[in-house]
């Protein structure tokens, strides 16, 4: 059969980027504007039904209009998280390790739109993208081959050491930038080698067993305790200058909610740590030490960030828009 549309063809000159808005055919609206409209007023509506609950929060329409990109970046992060752990997930207690990565990684990319939109790394600390590309390092070179520390579910497959992956380029990216032109350097005075080095030999003495090579299970537990190093450059610039840009501020919050995520996994799986001892005469023996030392390192790293996290909280009821959160 052969058929032949009669009559001249329509010509579709409306951008991609548009819709129709309800009730005017003749009359389109970029997509950007229409979301950034239906933002602010679920923000004000949202606001309106909690003050009549005697809930005041903290923003106005200027104020949410100001950070209408930023809240959108929130909201298609938490639909593509939540959809990728929900689809490759069997949201089990493992599922947060890949959770807790794929938050990290948000956070590294909300520092790297920062430094973008800035032109500037300024209020970056140069030391904590060092180190936490060392603990990256490590992790991966366990985690891509070798199976003892992922998550057992199908999010351990591709999805955990992709999020790892993505935060790496993200770091390496934002290093690079900082080695072309650091204007922070007087800033960034945080003595790192020590601690990078007492990582390295406590992870090297003691380290659990669950990839059977002492140097696969030492580079992962290294991963531990260079990440409880790492945001300790980052703190004590912001802790020195009182001030930081938002952006910089939601990042360390952000690293805050995946280091407690992994701190409560560790707390309720640190007994599958436990490493197998031949004593003679004695027979097989177990030790839990190794799962102890794991709690105390991610202990240490919500210990670390925590009083940033109450003073982030504090402050943030004070923010207007202004670009910067004062601590």
């Amino acid at each position: 059969l052969k058929f032949q549309l009669l009559g001249p063809q329509p010509q579709l000159n409306v951008p991609v980027s548009t819709l129709l808005t309800p009730g005017s055919p003749d009359t389109v609206m970029p997509l950007h504007s229409t979301a950034s409209t239906a933002v602010v007023s679920t923000a004000m509506k949202l606001r309106e039904v909690l003050e009549t609950f005697g809930v005041e929060l903290p923003y106005d329409e200027k104020f949410v209009k100001a950070h209408v990109t930023d809240i959108l970046l929130y909201k298609a992060f938490a639909v593509v998280i939540f959809l990728l752990w929900a689809t490759l997930s069997e949201v089990s207690l493992s599922s947060l390790v890949t959770l807790s990565s794929g938050v990290q990684c948000f956070g590294f990319l909300l520092l790297a739109r920062q430094a973008h939109e800035q032109g500037t790394v300024r209020g970056i600390s140069r030391k904590m993208l060092l180190t936490y590309a060392l603990a990256l390092t490590c992790r991966l070179s366990s985690t891509l081959l070798y199976m003892g520390y992922l998550p057992v579910d199908k999010s351990g497959q591709h999805l955990y050491q992709a999020f790892d992956l993505a935060t790496l380029v993200a770091v390496l990216g934002l290093a690079g930038a900082c080695a072309q032109r650091y204007p922070s350097a007087a800033e960034d005075t945080f003595c790192v080698s020590v601690p990078i080095l007492v990582s390295l030999v406590l992870a090297w003495l003691i380290h659990p067993e669950l990839n059977h090579r002492q140097v696969a299970d030492g580079a992962w537990m290294a991963s531990v305790w260079l990440e409880a190093v790492a945001f300790c450059p980052q703190i004590w610039m912001v802790a020195k200058a009182g001030r930081c840009q938002a952006l910089t501020s939601h990042f360390v919050a952000i690293s805050f909610s995946a280091r407690c995520m992994l701190a409560f996994f560790w707390l309720e799986a640190y007994p599958q740590l436990k490493i197998w001892k031949h004593v003679y005469g004695e027979g097989v023996t177990t030790h839990l030490y190794p799962g102890y030392v794991v709690v105390a390192a991610y202990s240490l790293q919500v210990i670390v960030m925590a009083d940033f996290a109450y003073a982030y909280a504090k402050a943030l009821t004070g923010s207007r828009g202004n670009g910067n959160i004062e601590l």
